[in-house]
């Protein structure tokens, strides 16, 4: 069963996602121990063919000290470099559709990610992860000890859908609403993408939270804009296609009509 949480962006807007469970973060953690393994694996033969050349007892100590701190500091070195040039994922995550994005929704910074995988020595404790699996278990956003500090949560990535259905528009604007869009302030493009995430996503939630968010959605990015009471999906339709096609051109997704489909 998944565990759904909302989210609250710095845009003052709430979004659902469902969070990763034990399982399928622990397939995640499995694909990368292995990929480690190919590097941590020639790094300790590579020890042990010292060893076996020099002899343990005439090894010097400051040698085999930096075999052992290598091969320590190869899990959190992966784990913090993966996920922060990943846009929070590893290549376990990735394959698992898995991410870590901070408590408001954006990707985690530098800091956040090392905090969060630096913790990971605790969640070892006693044993085989006993104390990460634990947390996650009892935790309502399922976060393990380095979640909860480093303020972030591991969720499950749904697949962008290569198609978005306008249920209330036509792919053409007419020019009197053009006119209109051209007066409103721009926004960002991580808006935009928090606008087109709704769009693609809407059918997944319930009726009063999909209205709820898009009357969310119209007065926290377009204020000045007052709507007919149970129109703004309408607006947030037309306003999408307007800034899709001026100032986020894309050809992804594919746009259909709500009556029938036509090639973006």
């Amino acid at each position: 069963m998944k565990n759904f949480v909302i989210i609250h962006t710095p845009e003052h807007v709430q979004i659902p996602f469902s969070t990763a469970g034990i399982g399928t973060r622990a397939l995640a953690k499995i694909i990368d121990f292995f990929c480690m393994g190919t590097v941590m694996f020639p790094l300790g033969m590579f020890g042990m063919l010292i060893s076996e050349m020099v002899g343990q007892d005439d090894m010097p100590s400051i040698l085999l000290a930096i075999i052992i701190f290598v091969l320590s500091a190869i899990p959190l070195a992966y784990f913090t470099c993966t996920e922060y040039w990943m846009k929070g994922q590893t290549i376990g995550k990735r394959v698992m559709n898995l991410r870590v994005i901070q408590d408001n929704g954006g990707s985690p910074g530098f800091l956040a990610v090392f905090l969060r995988n630096l913790l990971q020595l605790a969640d070892l404790l006693p044993g085989f992860y006993l104390l990460g699996m634990v947390t996650i278990f009892i935790h309502r956003q399922e976060k393990r000890l380095g979640d909860i500090v480093a303020g972030t949560l591991v969720i499950y990535e749904h697949k962008k859908p290569k198609e978005l259905v306008l249920e209330y528009s036509s792919l053409f604007l007419r020019q009197e609403e053009i006119e209109i869009f051209k007066r409103l302030a721009p926004i960002s493009g991580d808006r935009f993408l928090v606008l087109e995430s709704f769009l693609l996503r809407r059918h997944e939630l319930h009726s009063r939270v999909r209205n709820e968010l898009a009357v969310k959605l119209v007065q926290t990015l377009w204020p000045e804009i007052q709507t007919d009471s149970g129109h703004e999906e309408a607006f947030l339709e037309k306003i999408y296609l307007y800034l899709r096609n001026t100032a986020y051109l894309s050809d992804a997704p594919k746009l259909i009509s709500g009556s029938f489909p036509v090639a973006s």
